[in-house]
Order: structure tokens, then sequence, then C-alpha cells
């Protein structure tokens, strides 16, 4: 077997036969002579040193080497297309890869329709996915490691940042039923708040080293996670406040409850979502898209 000398033009010709079912078919598709497509059949089966084809009836058929083969060859020829496909989008100015840092609250259901819209128009490029809480969505972008970054928990935008505006997302406070809280009627009191946990979102960036943003009590557990959050929260672990769309369902299944509390208004707080990049970031088609498809959104559709 001498597989360093296969082509890929020969693992064309093989998938093109098997594709036709025969060998004058293929080499019409091929545009080339029958004689020319049977020799690199036979060349690749000599190089293989197993018969790819019976051609014992009237139409070649897979011998059962052959159907196994075909699908490795299928497999060569897609990522030789994928490659000459990325390389030619970036010799144009595309991007390959695309790292996007996007804030906890934003809405998973707005994310995945913007994804799914984005591999339709650019399928060769790989998406990264950065999810963060606070100042680590900037930290991310102003190092240069994200392309771009939506920020929703973090109140104040480094002001060495361009942005545009985005929806808000609505918080409100929320308490599983079981907790003392819930048993409060009406707007409760700051000193009642400041004597139960308050669960809290933190991170590690240097951005936001030290500082809180709506803490009411100094019994407060951090975490990173809004999934841990949330799952502290129907435990009864604690209050917190929480995006609408993602405590919906539990609002509506009554596995959570709201509370009002002295510093938020009674519908909820709006929290403003705005996309940030680098000034001196280059723009290719990719990064353009997502620019263009987050400013032109007008509404987070609930979870």
């Amino acid at each position: 077997m001498n597989i360093e000398r296969l082509s890929l033009d020969q693992l064309r010709v093989f998938a093109q036969v098997a594709d036709s079912g025969s060998f004058l078919a293929a080499a019409k598709a091929l545009k080339r002579a029958q004689s020319a497509v049977s020799y690199a059949i036979s060349t690749l089966e000599s190089q293989l040193g197993l018969p790819l084809f019976d051609r014992s009836s009237y139409r070649p058929q897979l011998t059962a080497a052959g159907i196994e083969l075909l699908r490795d060859a299928r497999q060569v020829l897609d990522q030789v297309d994928a490659l000459q496909a990325r390389a030619a989008a970036y010799a144009h100015g595309q991007e390959l890869e695309i790292t996007l840092a996007l804030d906890v609250f934003f809405p998973t259901s707005a994310l995945v329709a913007l994804l799914a819209d984005f591999q339709l128009a650019f399928p060769g490029v790989t998406v990264r996915l950065e999810i963060e809480a606070l100042g680590s969505v900037a930290e991310r972008v102003l190092d240069g490691v994200a392309m771009l970054g939506v920020l929703g928990t973090l109140p104040i935008v480094p002001p060495n940042l361009l942005r545009i505006s985005l929806p808000t997302v609505l918080l409100v406070g929320v308490v599983s039923p079981a907790h003392a809280l819930a048993q409060i009627s009406g707007r409760i009191p700051g000193h009642v708040l400041e004597q139960q946990v308050q669960l809290v979102l933190s991170d590690r960036s240097a951005l936001t080293a030290n500082q809180d943003f709506s803490v009411h009590s100094s019994l407060s557990w951090r975490m990173s996670d809004l999934g841990t959050k949330h799952a502290l929260l129907r435990a009864g672990m604690g209050w917190g406040y929480m995006p609408r769309h993602v405590v919906a369902d539990d609002l509506a299944s009554g596995r959570l409850v709201r509370i009002l509390t002295a510093g938020h208004p009674p519908e909820g707080a709006a929290l403003p979502m705005q996309c940030v990049y680098r000034p001196d970031r280059e723009v290719g088609p990719a990064l353009a898209w997502w620019l263009d498809a987050l400013a032109q959104l007008t509404s987070f559709d609930p979870a």
C-alpha cells in the first residue's frame, strides 16, 4: 500500500463514480474520457491494495471496503473544501474566528436566534463565546481577547470603548415561596433586607474589584455563575435580583415569587444592555455582521 501517493483528484473521481453509478456517467459529469476515470480508480485501488468496485455486473458496485472507504474519502474532501473556502474568505478579509464576550443577563433565546442567522451567513467562521458578569465582559474586550462584548451587569462603560445601545432587560427581586421574605406583603424595608442573605453576582476583574451593585445586605453570598444563583434562589438559600426572562417559568409555576424592594420600582428595574468594542479593532465582515445585527435589535423576546 502506497497511501502517500494518493491524490485529491483520485478521491473526487472515486466519489463521483459512486454517486453516478457508472464510469461512463462519472466521466460525463467530470468532463473526462472514460478511460481516464477508469485509470484513476484502478490506480487508487492499486495504491490502497484492495478493490473499491465489483465490476462483475453491468454496473460497478461498491465492495464492502469501498463503502467504508467512501465515507473516509468524503470526509477528506469535505475538510479540503472547507479549508479552501476558509482560506479564500480570509484572503478577502473575512475572519476565521470571532470571539464574543456576553453578559450573563443577555437572553439565551436572543443569542440562539442570532447564532442561527450568523451560521447561515458565515458557515466557515468559528464562534467562541465567553459568558461573563460585571467587569469581566469589558475586560475581555479591552485586552483584545473578545472582538465585541455585550454589557449588562456593569453599569458604567469604560470611556475608551465604542458602544451601541441595545434593548433593556428587566430585573426583578425573587425568592423561594418558603423563604421568610415571601411572607411579607408590599415593599420590604431596607433594614429587613439587611437581615437576610442576598445572593449576588460577582467576578474577578480589576474593573469591578471591591465594587457592589444593588447589594442591600451585609449577609451576601457571591458567585459568578447565574445558573448557580438561580438554583440557590429556588432552594430558598437567599433572595436576589434576576432577569425576568430567566425566572418567568419559575414565577408562573410558583417555584419563585416576586418581592418588592426599596431599591427597585414595582414593575422591576430596567437594565440597559450595551454592545461595546475597541475603536482600534479592525472590523471584518463577520464582526460587522454582529455589530449590525445587535444594533437592529428592538426588544428581547421572553425565554
